[in-house]
């Protein structure tokens, strides 16, 4: 199917502090959609999605949610059968996607007139450039075709619940997208990423650590499936339930025993953060709720402690060269793993967590914002921050002088209350007593 790149994107206690939900008067009244964004890691919080009543203070962001939902439905369903090039083991239904900031130096190919881009992977040294895509990535669209699997079903999922249908096309779609990507036999995935980022050149056809991060929207994927879960859909069938927990228990054993997945799980950056992401979503589809609460918690109580510094910048991504980004992508998976541990444990309070330099979630937010994208030419990416900033202010209140919805209403082009971040956000709002 086509497959169009999207790209992303003095305290005061929660008593006195004006919450976001607070300003739902400023909301439109009828319905509006803002352009599709690909947020880098979510899972919104399926109970409070399934129970709760959206009045039309929403309708702007439930009708982006339902456009986002028919847009990205326009493409699938999508399969890793469909690339152009086959992985080293010969087997069309393994995962595969090239090193991004790797590129050709073929200055020790004797005859470069002829070479084809085969021969370029197998031949050719290839040097990394930090932050610079090489656009031969784009060749093979499997992480492309994931991220926008994990997007078509966490919209479609929640267009099936605000539908509030027994079975509806949104939640059909779901069924159809997993059952292509995952299970169908002709077209569905190896539980592998044994391929995934892999380097090139004459030292070997490998995956790295790196491309674990290929799959992180199963954080997506699992909130959707709960949200299927909860509300009884008769489209998500028993029979498609238990293939799909096999096939997710097939790919954690895989994650259990790979070198490649216990580097990216104990590295100290967002590879780790996003790491925990993904692995306590699958937790969470396999019914291993206590694995999930285990592994968020452990972020929380390790590796959450040495990512911050005091100040709340991220040492470990504000060194790139690309340093907005990489902060933003990095409080995105530490913000859902906060909300994985409290869907997993409701009695727990990741968002009171602070690293050895007495940093919470909010001040890493408070410190990223005060940051300038054009610093290092990222300017075309500052949306990116802005559902991290819906999510921490729903979670622990706006300053009196509303720091947070100011923030958003500066942004330019932007119309947050249409944003469908400001519906999903809004699940924790309130949820923690911050004083």
């Amino acid at each position: 199917m086509n497959n169009p790149r999207f790209f992303s994107h003095s305290r005061t206690s929660l008593r006195t502090a004006l919450p976001l939900l607070a300003l739902l008067s400023l909301a439109p009244t009828v319905p509006a959609t803002n352009p599709f964004v690909q947020y880098a890691v979510d899972f919104p919080d399926p109970k409070y999605i399934t129970a709760s009543k959206f009045g039309s203070d929403f309708n702007g962001a439930k009708g982006s949610i339902v456009a986002w939902a028919n847009e990205m439905s326009s493409h699938g369903p999508w399969s890793v059968t469909n690339k152009p090039v086959v992985a080293p083991s010969g087997d069309k239904h393994d995962y595969m996607s090239w090193a991004p900031y790797q590129w050709a130096d073929c200055s020790n190919v004797k005859n470069t007139t002829e070479l084809s881009l085969a021969d370029e992977s197998k031949q050719c040294k290839f040097v990394y450039r930090d932050g610079q895509v090489n656009p031969e990535r784009f060749i093979i669209q499997d992480f492309q075709s994931f991220f926008n699997l994990s997007d078509a079903v966490l919209f479609n999922s929640l267009a099936a619940v605000l539908e509030n249908k027994p079975s509806s096309t949104y939640s059909q779609n779901v069924a159809k997208f997993i059952n292509a990507w995952f299970l169908d036999a002709n077209t569905g995935m190896n539980p592998n990423l044994k391929y995934a980022q892999m380097g090139r050149g004459p030292d070997g056809q490998l995956g790295a650590y790196t491309g674990i991060l290929d799959l992180r929207g199963f954080a997506k994927i699992s909130s959707g499936i709960q949200m299927l879960r909860l509300s009884k859909n008769a489209d998500w069938t028993t029979d498609l339930d238990s293939k799909f927990v096999d096939w997710c228990k097939k790919y954690i054993d895989w994650l259990d025993t790979s070198s490649n997945a216990q580097q990216a799980a104990h590295a100290t950056n967002n590879h780790g953060t996003i790491f925990v992401n993904q692995y306590a979503a699958l937790k969470l589809i396999v019914k291993d709720t206590a694995s999930a609460q285990n592994w968020t918690n452990n972020y929380f109580d390790r590796l959450f402690k040495t990512q911050v510094a005091s100040s709340g910048d991220q040492p470990e991504e504000s060194g790139r060269t690309h340093p907005y980004h990489y902060r933003n992508f990095n409080v995105a998976g530490m913000i859902t793993n906060a909300r994985i541990l409290s869907y997993a444990d409701p009695s727990s309070k990741p968002w009171n967590k602070t690293t050895d330099g007495g940093a919470n979630i909010q001040k890493v937010l408070d410190f990223l914002m005060s940051t300038d994208p054009n610093a290092k030419g990222e300017s075309d990416i500052t949306a990116e921050i802005y559902p991290n900033v819906m999510a921490v202010a729903s979670v622990y209140g706006d300053s009196p002088d509303g720091k947070y919805v100011n923030f958003l209403k500066s942004a330019n082009g932007f119309a947050y209350a249409d944003d469908p971040a400001f519906f999903m956000e809004s699940t924790v709002g309130g949820s923690e007593d911050q004083s």
